[in-house]
């Protein structure tokens, strides 16, 4: 049971009062008698998208006055350093039991594959350092080190793989290998990447070397962490191993037992697809121990949000085969689980009933954090600092934000998105849920 850490989450919650006072209405913050009655047992964080983009850099992002120029330290590493930085400052500062990145921490994009020529003629030292395996490797340690102090003070890093990780691009490949699926498609060697540099987070939920000390509280039931329990086991995904890459626990909290799945929308063979009967029989094996609560975590969004103020956007996830989002929706709208998307980069919080109608009853929340420092998808007009925002659908379209999801002593569950403006405006509540499950 959770309850090691309610005293300093209690003052956790006091000092992010006294800080978003200082930036919000503090009605927004105020602890209520009730709240105190009911005191929060267990928290997670959870963003995604931090990577930079070398050629479709947001405005904001580039050097004073110019059109296409990264600050260096950007370039060379292709993290939004400034403003995943403060992001996770301000997440450590929430006290968070842990974070769950939801896909595109880096840029990746290549092939990482080591060339056949390789073999046969030694590669000088520029190929090997500009090669797609190294660049891989790179960004991975770059994003690795910034959220290492995470669990120095108390909140567990949980990783998602997105398209960025899995997806190969003939536009961004420099090993001279074409993207073996066709461009813009998962491929054994990024999964294998994935692996060698995030499998340590993920593998650590079964071992509880590390999980345990700093989340407070085992993990339980731990899935797909091996191919017999991971998705292609279920689902036709390729014939590729999945195993780390779509996973699952449980957590015994003070508020109810809690599930966690996390699903790779983008492996080998299946681009832009959920894992959806591998989902469905963990969500049923989950109940039949008691699960109190689900929550679903995949890098591509089951709906685009429309960020335009007029006219519709092309799909932009899950929703480009409407039939197999469909069945994944229904999957989660029978267990009324939470979804948490990023790819998108926005945030936006709202409810969708089963498209089927199967489920009328259940309304699910879609959470879309995919604000965490990647660019914009809806662009500036003009060149910084000079800039002109564009009309928004939404105050948060064009703001930094990560989401917290609170469970109470009682099982009441809250969630709130923070967030701060491209400008680097004071940090603050953008939307809040107070009954989320």
């Amino acid at each position: 049971m959770i309850n090691l850490k309610s005293v300093s989450m209690l003052r956790a919650r006091t000092t992010l009062a006294a800080l978003l006072c200082a930036s919000v209405l503090c009605s927004f913050v105020s602890v209520a008698p009730a709240q105190a009655a009911d005191p929060v047992v267990f928290s997670f964080a959870t963003v995604g998208d931090s990577r930079q983009d070398p050629v479709n850099a947001d405005p904001t992002t580039l050097l004073p006055n110019t059109t296409g120029t990264l600050l260096k330290q950007d370039a060379i590493w292709l993290q939004n350093t400034k403003a995943w930085a403060r992001i996770l400052r301000t997440i450590q500062s929430q006290k968070t039991n842990m974070l769950f990145m939801n896909g595109d921490m880096i840029m990746g994009y290549g092939h990482a594959k080591v060339p056949g020529s390789w073999a046969t003629t030694a590669p000088n030292l520029s190929q090997v350092v500009n090669s797609d395996l190294v660049k891989f490797y790179t960004q991975y340690a770059y994003w690795r080190g910034m959220v290492a102090n995470m669990m120095e003070t108390g909140t567990y890093v949980i990783p998602v793989a997105g398209n960025h990780e899995t997806e190969c691009n003939n536009a961004v490949t420099t090993n001279g290998i074409p993207c073996a699926n066709g461009n813009k498609k998962a491929v054994i060697e990024n999964e294998d990447a994935w692996r060698a540099n995030m499998s340590d987070l993920v593998e650590d939920l079964n071992t509880n070397q590390r999980f345990q000390s700093v989340v407070g509280s085992p993990a339980l039931n731990v899935a797909g962490l091996t191919a017999a329990t991971a998705p292609q086991a279920i689902d036709t995904l390729g014939g590729t191993n999945q195993a780390d890459l779509s996973y699952s626990f449980d957590l015994n909290t003070a508020g109810g037992l809690l599930h966690f799945a996390v699903v790779n929308t983008d492996p080998t063979g299946n681009d832009t697809h959920a894992p959806t009967a591998w989902l469905a029989a963990d969500l049923a094996a989950a109940q039949t121990r008691g699960a109190a609560k689900y929550f679903v975590f995949g890098h591509k969004p089951a709906f685009t949000y429309n960020y335009l103020v007029s006219g519709t956007l092309a799909a932009q996830g899950l929703d480009a085969d409407v039939a197999a989002r469909n069945a994944f929706w229904k999957v989660v709208a029978q267990y009324n689980a939470a979804y948490f998307a990023g790819h998108e980069h926005s945030t936006f919080a709202d409810q969708h009933p089963d498209p089927t109608g199967t489920f009328p009853a259940a309304n699910p929340w879609h959470v879309l954090v995919g604000g965490g420092g990647s660019p914009f998808d809806d662009k500036l007009v003009g060149v910084c600092p000079a800039c002109t925002e564009p009309a928004l659908a939404h105050p948060a379209d064009r703001y930094y934000a990560w989401a917290v999801v609170r469970v109470r002593q009682s099982g009441a569950v809250s969630m709130d998105l923070y967030g701060f403006n491209d400008q680097f405006g004071p940090t603050q509540v953008v939307q809040s849920v107070a009954n989320f499950q």
